[in-house]
């Protein structure tokens, strides 16, 4: 597992790393701090693409088909339990990025490959609109507001710069989100390369 001086092996992300103090010269109570600069470079095979300019306040709900119609069904996008420890609360999962979110794919693959095999066992990859305001808290909140350890934090950066992710995108709610709210949801098309808007009735229609 990479270290704090060995910056991690991303899929299209470049890490600039930039020491603010080299020594401390201010004593033990004075430890030397480190920032990290990340710098988002989205992988060639990302699926990128919209049938329309990304809207501003919107930001997106990443999903599969078989998971989408489970919220449709619900109508709620309930927060994510899957792994989540007891004594931590979890979230609703989002991302203000417009590109696949590369750690909603359901394998260990990055890349166009893994997600064609997601979206083969999981009829297809999907994607929700949404206001911005339904989930407006990002990463440096989720250790207070989620009681998620500093651990837990930084093995989830870690864990999303290994798939290519971005995760200053990363945004999170601490409640459901009700289908009320979307503001449009649409299904991958490999073939075009584009999301595709989709309505309920053929979501319903669709194995």
């Amino acid at each position: 597992m990479p270290t704090a001086t060995s910056p991690p092996s991303s899929c299209g992300l470049f890490v600039l790393w930039r020491r603010l103090c080299s020594f401390n010269t201010l004593g033990p109570n004075y430890p030397m701090k480190i920032s990290v600069h990340l710098i988002p470079i989205p992988p060639p095979d990302q699926p990128t693409t919209s049938n329309h300019d990304q809207s501003p306040g919107i930001i997106f709900h990443y999903t599969t088909g078989t998971k989408l119609k489970q919220i449709i069904n619900s109508g709620v996008i309930r927060p994510s339990t899957a792994q989540v420890p007891p004594h931590e609360k979890p979230v609703v999962w989002c991302s203000s990025s417009c590109t696949w979110e590369p750690t909603a794919t359901k394998c260990p693959i990055p890349g166009k490959i893994g997600q064609l095999i997601t979206a083969k066992a999981q009829a297809g990859l999907a994607r929700i609109s949404l206001p911005a305001t339904c989930a407006p808290h990002d990463l440096r909140e989720l250790s207070t507001l989620a009681g998620t350890t500093p651990e837990t934090c930084m093995a989830l950066l870690v864990s999303g710069l290994e798939l290519g992710s971005d995760p200053s995108a990363w945004r999170f709610s601490m409640c459901p989100i009700p289908t009320a709210v979307f503001r449009g949801i649409e299904l991958f098309d490999f073939a075009s390369d584009q999301w595709r808007a989709i309505n309920l009735a053929e979501l319903a229609s669709r194995n």
